[in-house]
């Protein structure tokens, strides 16, 4: 076990519950939601379009995927994203016309992480026939986030999950199995669930696979709360505790009613190779 591991014994199921109640109540209570990639008129017209427009469709939601996993914040993304839209890049790349002089010359965003996904966006367009097995329903759902990673050629890691959660959450795929890939374990996503400890998994523990147990779990621990979870990883994702980034004022004042991390800390393991916890925190955390 590494100096970042939690030290501390696991949650009860009955603590998880609670803890799942809090974060989709919390949720709720502030309104929050993810962005929207596709138009409300692109969604509601997905079931009853040819192959071809639901192949459009899909791959817009695969590009803003890869363009999302770069360190910027999500507005900043948005902002890319629609200047890419409003030249219509997505549009000529799905196509087969896209001109990449031309948009060597005179890119329509100016940020370098994202003008390179080009690359990506051409790669997708390129396994087309591949990722089109998945639609209109992916016929395996253990494997669709697998076939979105290797079409992607690995540019869609934790954001595989991503294009699950949205196809599950605008009701565009229907098999809620593949509710448990529905959840994004994301770096921030996996460290706030090792630490509060919805998940017996080391936060750092980043491979494919790794992140599929993630997903897995966090299913299992959110539908303690309830029959279903429409939002999946989102009362996590968006919880205003930023357990990323706790101290012992964050510790102190917060909310949420078990921690393992709160809990390894109180027992006397303020320390771990003489670095004060709340310092070795900041410091992890600053790494990424």
């Amino acid at each position: 076990m590494t100096d970042t591991d939690v030290q501390a014994a696991p949650l009860t199921n009955k603590e998880r519950k609670e803890d799942a109640a809090f974060l989709l109540e919390s949720f709720r209570a502030a309104g929050r939601t993810a962005t929207a990639v596709l138009e409300p008129e692109e969604a509601a017209s997905f079931a009853s379009s040819d192959a071809l427009i639901q192949q459009e469709l899909f791959f817009k939601l695969l590009c803003y995927a890869v363009l999302s996993a770069q360190p910027a914040p999500e507005a900043v993304v948005r902002s890319d994203w629609d200047r890419l839209l409003a030249a219509g890049t997505v549009a000529d790349v799905f196509a087969g016309t896209f001109e990449l002089t031309c948009y060597a010359l005179d890119p329509p965003v100016t940020r370098s992480d994202s003008k390179g996904k080009i690359i990506d966006f051409a790669r997708l367009a390129a396994a087309r026939e591949a990722w089109a097995q998945l639609l209109p329903e992916p016929p395996d759902p253990d494997t669709a986030v697998d076939v979105l990673r290797a079409t992607s050629g690995g540019a869609l890691k934790s954001r595989a999950f991503w294009v699950v959660r949205e196809m599950r959450r605008l009701n565009l795929w229907h098999g809620d199995q593949l509710d448990r890939y529905g959840y994004v374990p994301d770096g921030r996503v996996r460290k706030r669930a090792a630490r509060m400890g919805l998940v017996d998994i080391p936060e750092k523990a980043d491979s494919f696979a790794d992140m599929k147990t993630v997903s897995r779990g966090l299913h299992a621990v959110m539908r303690l709360a309830g029959a279903g979870n429409g939002d999946y990883d989102l009362p996590i994702t968006l919880a205003a505790e930023r357990c990323e980034l706790c101290d012992s004022a964050r510790m102190a004042s917060c909310p949420i009613p078990h921690c393992r991390w709160r809990r390894a800390q109180r027992a006397g393991d303020s320390e771990v190779y003489g670095i004060p916890w709340q310092m070795k925190a900041y410091r992890e955390f600053t790494r990424q």
